[in-house]
């Protein structure tokens, strides 16, 4: 089996017999108005010979439903590149241009993923570190709810030439581009996992800027500016018919996926190199919910509408607990306390019955014990529950 390191060298490889190159895994199935969309964010620079795609996000847009699923895909996987070795998935985009495979990188991602994860991606957005900057310029910055303090060195030397230390609390954070990349990239005091539901968390926020602002209303123009900051196989046409799709999207019909540490398995190369292997009967599942199309329940939100009490001094907790929310299909509002001094979280259901409301689901989301749970009954509120955040909330639940 070839090494998942070439020596130097047109096509010059090292034999290895570490691993043996798995079997292709089973397609996995798709919903029938599904484009699957490869993000593919990378550190490639012009002068640069190698580069990585430290960013693999798989989108899969379901057209007709307005739904959206979001699949990362850890950098550090160790995967079968095709026709070629073992290797980190991110290396596969500089593989297939240095190695001249048809379709290039973007090809050589498309079948990796598909031969490894079973998924199917039609096409590809590419961008790099500069990229990325100018897109969240371009649209005023982004505003993105940090749930968890980090805190990394910042990667611009200043005036002494020292590279300062940057530290993020928990709350909701307007970010440029430069900041927003630093928060996709950080990892000194959090795992690859979590830098991956940041990343997540990045495209959200550009999305919901862009549509807040107003701006997928005018992709033409956006078009023109930003072909420089990003390169992809969509046409024109295909950028305006997701247009319309992203102009429809409730917030509660985004769904996230994430290979975590429970779907794979640490290992070291013969190199050194700490990687992860994958644990297909862990991951199928993941991406089998991902792929398939989005549940008629929370199409038709089923689920009602969650209203949020800040019942504590700490600035933005609610709004943590609403972004909580809508990550897991909750439509949610914020609303006005009655008082901010509540020691422990608690829920109120209003609804009559509680079976099937989802409120099971939210007492064990914001862990909140049996005692702290209250059911009132008022079928003419227009909320199905009060969420009180109190001071024992958890903002950082990962």
């Amino acid at each position: 089996m070839p090494d998942p390191f070439p020596i130097p060298g047109p096509r010059a490889y090292v034999p290895s017999t570490t691993l043996p190159i798995p079997t292709p895994v089973q397609p996995v199935p798709v919903a029938s108005d599904a484009i699957n969309i490869a993000v593919l964010g990378s550190d490639r620079r012009e002068d640069w010979t190698e580069w990585h795609t430290d960013v693999v996000q798989i989108v899969s847009i379901q057209r007709d439903r307005a739904a959206v699923s979001v699949l990362s895909v850890p950098r550090d996987l160790y995967v079968y590149i095709p026709s070629l070795w073992m290797s980190r998935v991110n290396f596969a985009d500089f593989y297939g241009e240095a190695y001249d495979y048809d379709g290039g990188g973007p090809a050589l991602v498309r079948d990796t993923l598909l031969y490894n994860l079973g998924v199917r991606v039609d096409h590809y957005v590419r961008t790099n570190f500069d990229g990325l900057i100018g897109i969240v310029d371009t649209i005023g910055g982004v505003d993105i709810p940090v749930h968890c303090r980090l805190s990394d060195y910042w990667p611009y030397p200043d005036e002494n030439g020292e590279y300062p230390i940057l530290t993020m609390e928990p709350g909701v954070h307007h970010m440029d581009g430069e900041t927003a990349l630093w928060y996709a990239r950080s990892r000194k005091t959090t795992s690859v996992f979590s830098r991956e539901r940041r990343q997540q968390q990045v495209l959200q926020a550009i999305w919901r800027e862009a549509r807040d602002a107003g701006m997928l209303s005018r992709v033409p123009a956006l078009w023109k500016q930003g072909r420089s900051m990003i390169e992809t196989d969509l046409t024109f046409t295909d950028i305006l018919d997701l247009a319309r799709v992203a102009l429809a999207l409730e917030e509660q019909n985004v769904r996230f996926y994430n290979i975590g540490a429970a779907e794979v398995t640490p290992w070291t190369t013969p190199y050194g190199g700490a990687v992860f292997l994958p644990r297909w009967e862990e991951i199928q599942p993941i991406v089998a919910e991902a792929m398939a199309p989005l549940p008629e329940g929370r199409l038709n939100r089923t689920y009602k509408l969650v209203e949020v009490w800040n019942g504590t001094s700490n600035q933005d907790w609610d709004l943590l607990a609403v972004d909580r929310l809508y990550r897991a299909g909750f439509p949610a509002v914020v609303g006005e306390p009655d008082r901010q001094d509540y020691a422990a979280t608690q829920l109120i259901i209003f609804r009559e019955s509680i079976k099937g409301s989802g409120a099971e689901y939210l007492q064990h989301m914001f862990d909140i014990s049996d005692d702290r749970v209250f059911h009132q009954p008022d079928e003419s509120s227009s909320f199905g529950f009060r969420l009180i955040v109190g001071a024992d909330y958890q903002t950082c639940p990962w």
